[in-house]
């Protein structure tokens, strides 16, 4: 059995003028950083099915998250908290490592908190993350595009009108729209449509999100066979003006080399 050690995120800070402890952590917050703990050193699906076991537990000290982990993992975790603190970037990172890091930061700046990364194998912090520090990922983690997406409408309406869409690609999407969009022409619900939508891509695992409706597609499985046969019959005229036509298809695909 490999050799065991332990990983640790502290927390500090001011709570109702005291020194925050263990039990000023909401049981959300701790959910939310023991999740990204596992993405941030198992990031991909293949990776966190084999991980190893992890064990957990929170500790005063204002609040110690330890993590109790084999020996590689430990050191895994100590050359990337390193390796930032002296790059003082993220953009080394991959994108599921950077946005971990990222909102560490984000909820140090609105938080007043410093969370610390510590190991077995350091009495010093590899890292701090407080208010003063910039680790914000600059590279773009989404582009903004206009997508064609096809599937179920499973749900419309709400306080912000939306309607979910089930999609064999990306599972459910939720698309926003206004009211006059989801009332005007025939009802859609359960039925299965195209909409044509803008919004963003995840560079990490291209979800399309933030997306907005901007028409609705009619879904037709079904060709017109009639206006195939007459496609093919308009095409037939131009394929006989050509004499050659391997000659002519080994051109189209660049020659010996195509």
């Amino acid at each position: 059995m490999e050799e065991q050690g332990y990983i640790e995120i502290k927390i500090d800070g001011i709570v109702n003028n005291k020194q925050l402890k263990p039990i000023d952590i909401d049981i959300d917050e701790i959910k939310e950083i023991i999740s990204d703990v596992e993405t941030f050193l198992y990031p991909t699906r293949g990776e966190k099915v084999e991980r190893p076991h992890i064990s957990y537990k929170i500790e005063d000290g204002s609040a110690r998250n330890l993590f109790y982990l084999p020996i590689s993992a430990v050191l895994l975790f100590n050359g990337l908290t390193n390796e930032i603190n002296n790059r003082g970037t993220l953009d080394f990172l991959d994108n599921k490592r950077a946005e971990i890091i990222d909102k560490f930061q984000r909820k140090a700046k609105e938080k007043n908190v410093e969370f610390s990364f510590l190991s077995s194998g350091n009495i010093e912090p590899n890292l701090k993350i407080n208010k003063e520090t910039n680790f914000f990922k600059i590279a773009a983690t989404f582009i903004e595009t206009e997508f064609v997406l096809y599937g179920k409408v499973n749900e419309e309406g709400g306080n912000n009108p939306n309607f979910h869409l089930l999609t064999k690609e990306f599972g459910k999407l939720v698309i926003s729209a206004t009211e006059q969009q989801l009332l005007e022409g025939e009802k859609r619900l359960f039925k299965v449509y195209g909409v044509r939508a803008k919004g963003k891509q995840s560079l990490t695992d291209n979800k399309p999100f933030d997306l907005k409706l901007v028409d609705y597609i009619t879904y037709n499985p079904n060709y017109d066979e009639h206006k195939l046969d007459l496609l093919i019959k308009r095409a037939s005229v131009n394929w006989n003006a050509i004499t050659n036509v391997d000659l002519w298809l080994n051109s189209i695909r660049g020659g010996a080399n195509g």
